[in-house]
């Protein structure tokens, strides 16, 4: 499964310091880069906690078929 992000939905919710998707990963798997929420894909272990935590629901897990 991939973390798919809608960068048109995602508006930075924030916390004081850092978006709650980013301080809601248990794999430290999200960061910001160029003022846009990026995912570390090896890192992450698709729990959708960021999904299940953005307000926005500017997150959501992707299934890979092949």
């Amino acid at each position: 499964m991939v973390v798919e992000i809608d960068y048109e939905k995602c508006h930075l919710c924030g916390t004081y310091v850092e978006p709650i998707c980013v301080d809601r990963c248990p794999c430290s798997a999200i960061r910001i880069t160029d003022k846009k929420i990026e995912v570390t894909e090896f890192l992450c272990e698709d729990c959708n906690e960021c999904g299940y935590a953005c307000p926005d629901k500017a997150i959501k897990i992707k299934v890979v078929t092949f």
